[in-house]
């Protein structure tokens, strides 16, 4: 749980091993340090592989999580074209959402 300098809370999802998944797609993170907002609150300008740039897509001010949707519900029926969203089968994109408690409808 991250607290923000507005009074928001960012929940991010991490693995046993210490490794945060993408709070838009679900895919686990490379390396255990990776997260996509700092201590504070304040977004890393990192691109997730489904195309999802933390501070550019989400607007760079909490809450996130209207946006995490939104790109998500896109992401995920294969409407965007950048990112894996075309490529990536639906099978594994219903994997990595399920790590994070996301699937879709």
């Amino acid at each position: 749980m991250i607290n923000t300098p507005n009074g928001q809370t960012i929940e991010l999802i991490v693995d046993s091993k210490g490794f945060c998944f993408c709070p838009v797609c679900g895919e686990r993170a490379n390396v255990k340090v990776w997260r996509p907002y700092d201590k504070f609150g304040y977004p890393t300008y990192d691109i997730c592989s489904c195309g999802f740039e933390y501070g550019f897509d989400d607007g760079g001010e909490p809450p996130y999580e209207k946006s995490w949707e939104n790109y998500r519900t896109k992401w995920y029926a294969g409407e965007l074209d950048f990112g894996n969203s075309k490529t990536l089968p639906k099978s594994q994109k219903d994997q990595q959402l399920a790590q994070i408690g996301a699937l879709q409808e």
